[in-house]
């Protein structure tokens, strides 16, 4: 019964980060190629802007839907530990939601006012646009480094939860290297996944353009996972899980090395293809872009998966923190909340098991078939 509700869980929050990740890059990098375009009198950089803009528009709402398909598995499968999430992380979430509602007011306001707004005002939206979409991820990565080790957080009971709001915020340890690693991934992503989408259009200039930044993204994620993974080290736990497997640290209770090793795998790939490119020509180099591309996009939610199931079989790595001092009855139900083998009971029907997957096929048909009317085959106006 667990594994099927962790299927469920991963599969639509795996489609959810690559989409969002891809929002959060073009969110930075179209308003960037428009500015260079009126300063360099370049209107290829300018259309590509657009072109950029468009398909983050179409696929707003898909994002959207899988996070909410994610968000309504988690609370259909963990009641209890939705309830302890929304306790201690209250803050965390309150400031990317407040971040969501500004991205999106950005997001209209700058796709809409393409050509019609006043060029200043125009870029004023789009530095709006980037800046949104970069504090969004700081909200959500701050509820991930609460996942490992929660800061700030003083239990005393399920019902008697202290927070202190900075600390919670912006004082977890694992927090930052989390954020900039997540950060120059979502940047990596764009810029290879332009790449490759314009080296197969035939764009060669365009996609030389985005290689070089696409290497320093690379380099600036490998540095940044360096320097989560060293941060780990205090949840003695889930660094054994990822690194045990490589002789780092002790004896793991789930072997995801294998996982982190892919991961390096497909960051080589990357920047062997990048590097192929720039030496040999984007002509000559397209099937390796291509192929870079796919790998920068399985990588994301590869990289989510090592982080999430490295905590496996818990919520919350370091769950024993937080039940210093408790009464035996209330441990006992903290420790049944973060548990991910704690699945609601009624999730075990066979009816209802049907019922979810059917519902989940037709959601991704309907995707599917919106991805193809919006983006590769827009529907002319009537």
């Amino acid at each position: 019964m667990q594994e099927a509700a962790v299927f469920w869980l991963a599969f639509s929050f795996g489609i959810h980060i690559v989409l969002v990740n891809l929002g959060i890059g073009i969110s930075v990098l179209a308003p960037i190629l428009k500015v260079l375009s009126e300063k360099w009198g370049r209107p290829e950089l300018k259309e590509e802007a657009y072109r950029l803009l468009r398909f983050y528009a179409a696929t707003y709402a898909l994002g959207g839907v899988f996070g909410t398909a994610f968000t309504v598995y988690l609370l259909s499968y963990y009641p209890e530990f939705v309830g302890l999430a929304g306790k201690i992380a209250l803050y965390n979430f309150a400031f990317a939601i407040a971040m969501i509602a500004l991205h999106f007011l950005s997001l209209t306001a700058y796709y809409y006012g393409w050509n019609k707004l006043e060029p200043r005002i125009h870029n004023a939206f789009g530095i709006l646009l980037a800046a949104s979409a970069l504090l969004i991820p700081l909200g959500f990565r701050s509820v991930f480094a609460q996942l490992n080790e929660p800061v700030g957080v003083e239990i005393q009971g399920l019902n008697q939860i202290v927070l202190n709001p900075l600390k919670a915020l912006l004082g977890n340890p694992h927090l930052w290297p989390l954020y900039v690693k997540s950060i120059t991934a979502s940047l990596a992503l764009t810029l290879i996944a332009a790449a490759g989408w314009a080296a197969l259009k035939g764009r060669s200039e365009i996609a030389r353009l985005y290689l070089k930044p696409a290497i320093a993204m690379l380099v600036l994620v490998a540095l940044a996972g360096l320097w989560y993974g060293w941060s780990l080290r205090t949840v003695e736990y889930k660094f054994n899980n990822i690194f045990g497997g490589l002789g780092i640290g002790g004896e793991p209770a789930l072997n995801l090395s294998w996982l982190l090793a892919l991961k390096v795998l497909l960051w080589l790939v990357q920047l062997a293809a990048i590097g192929y490119a720039l030496k040999a020509g984007i002509t000559r180099a397209k099937p390796l872009l291509v192929a870079a591309a796919a790998a920068a996009i399985v990588t994301v939610p590869a990289g989510e998966y090592l982080n999430a199931f490295s905590q496996y079989p818990y919520f919350i790595a370091d769950y024993q923190a937080i039940l210093e001092n408790l009464p035996p009855q209330e441990r006992a139900a903290l420790e049944q909340a973060v548990s991910l083998l704690n699945v609601n009971v009624n999730t075990a029907s066979q009816a209802l098991f049907i019922y979810t997957i059917t519902a989940t096929l037709v959601l991704i048909g309907a995707a599917l078939l919106y991805a193809y009317t919006t983006i590769y085959k827009p529907a002319k106006p009537a």
